[in-house]
């Protein structure tokens, strides 16, 4: 029974992690509390609790969460150190400073533990000593930003201000390098299809450094794919554009929320904003020409579309655009055309080879659309597109045979 709590504790641990991740810090602490509840005395569940009740700026429950960690573990270094961080938080600086020196002394080389002492002596006034700490983190590692930047602000304090610049420019430029370090990590996971490890490692870059537009802008595409509302996705690409208002993958991740959620008035705003920056963005063009059809403005839809194959013809999503457009329309042969040309450009392009098959299906060539499904399906096995009309097509010519061969005996 014990080993079986343990394992279901673990399970809504787990899934609070996750939400923590995904920004949702309401539903990481009810699976925190769904974790206790199980088993009251796991100090990983405890742990968690606090450090996400301190995202909330909830710093007395914070504190109540570490100090019952404490008391079962009165070494638990992490649980020290974030009680430490939570009293300075809330100004109690000299109470802080005991419990960075407690986790000093089970850990001597804990330099968050030693960067922290400083920042908090500093704030007590004590600003040689202050010095001192942070001093001895950099003698360990030269590029440990934390460190760098809490000595600008003691530099500051003391008045140096061309050496707090200097040491404030050095914590920003190695926060810059260290945040697209796990950046490129996240982007990596996402290749191999790993979404959740990508989006641990996209929040641990906005921890170093939150105006990180490639890590915000990813963050908010993460959501996107998982479900997310457009609410929370926003929050993510408007940081973005804050920081950089001309940013190209903000603006079209955007674009292309509201154009799925049929708020095409606002997606094609996106895609203007896009083309005003970069006049020759094909992506926004014929993204704009979709958003424009289902808006019924069909001229301008099909001379966007136009216009973005017209600069890059090879361009296969372009010429499936004018696919989709078309086939809209009902104008299947015409649409084929252009299927047959992102086709001839790249022969395993499924999206291609599925939209074929339809057009095929919708002209009555059904062997051929099979023949379509088929090859989708051997390139992608979980396609459900090509997996519906292909067994739909397969029931259709059964039906066929099945009347050509009761035709006979009439």
């Amino acid at each position: 029974m014990i080993l079986e709590n343990s394992k279901n504790s673990w399970h809504y641990i787990n899934e609070g992690i996750t939400s923590v991740n995904y920004n949702n810090f309401k539903k990481a602490l009810s699976r925190f509390d769904k974790a206790l509840q199980i088993e009251p005395h796991n100090l990983v569940a405890q742990f968690h609790k606090g450090a996400t009740l301190c995202k909330l700026e909830k710093f007395s429950d914070a504190m109540s969460c570490f100090e019952k960690v404490i008391e079962n573990d009165p070494k638990d270094i992490d649980a020290l150190y974030n009680k430490g961080l939570t009293l300075s938080k809330i100004g109690k600086h000299q109470e802080a400073v005991t419990y960075f020196d407690r986790v000093l002394e089970i850990d001597q080389n804990y330099a968050d533990a030693l960067t922290q002492k400083g920042a908090t002596l500093s704030k007590l006034g004590n600003h040689e000593e202050a010095i001192v700490c942070l001093d001895k983190v950099l003698e360990s590692n030269s590029k440990n930003s934390g460190a760098l930047y809490n000595k600008s602000i003691v530099l500051g304090r003391l008045g140096m201000n061309s050496d707090s610049i200097f040491y404030l420019n050095k914590a920003i430029e190695e926060d810059s390098r260290k945040s697209q370090e796990l950046y490129e990590k996240g982007i990596q996971l996402a290749k191999q299809g790993k979404h959740e490890e990508a989006m641990s490692f996209y929040t641990k870059a906005l921890d170093v450094d939150p105006k990180n537009v490639k890590a915000l802008v990813s963050k908010g595409w993460t959501l996107d794919f998982a479900g997310f509302s457009n609410k929370e996705i926003f929050v993510f690409f408007d940081k973005a554009l804050e920081i950089d208002p001309k940013n190209i993958d903000a603006l079209l991740n955007k674009g292309l929320v509201y154009d799925r959620t049929g708020l095409y008035e606002k997606a094609v705003e996106c895609f203007d904003k896009v083309l005003e920056i970069e006049p020759k963005n094909i992506r926004a063009m014929y993204s704009k020409g979709i958003s424009l059809y289902s808006l019924k403005k069909y001229g301008a839809a099909k001379f966007f579309c136009e216009k973005a194959i017209e600069i890059d013809p090879t361009n296969v999503v372009a010429l499936c655009s004018m696919v989709w457009l078309l086939e809209h329309q009902q104008k299947y042969e015409e649409a084929l055309s252009f299927c047959d040309k992102a086709l001839e450009i790249n022969p395993t392009y499924v999206y291609a080879l599925s939209y074929k098959g339809k057009l095929l299906f919708s002209l009555e060539k059904l062997e051929e659309s099979l023949q379509c499904y088929n090859k989708a399906l051997e390139l992608e096995p979980n396609n459900a597109t090509a997996m519906y009309y292909r067994n739909k097509i397969i029931i259709k010519l059964e039906k066929m045979k099945k009347r050509s061969f009761f035709g006979k005996f009439k």
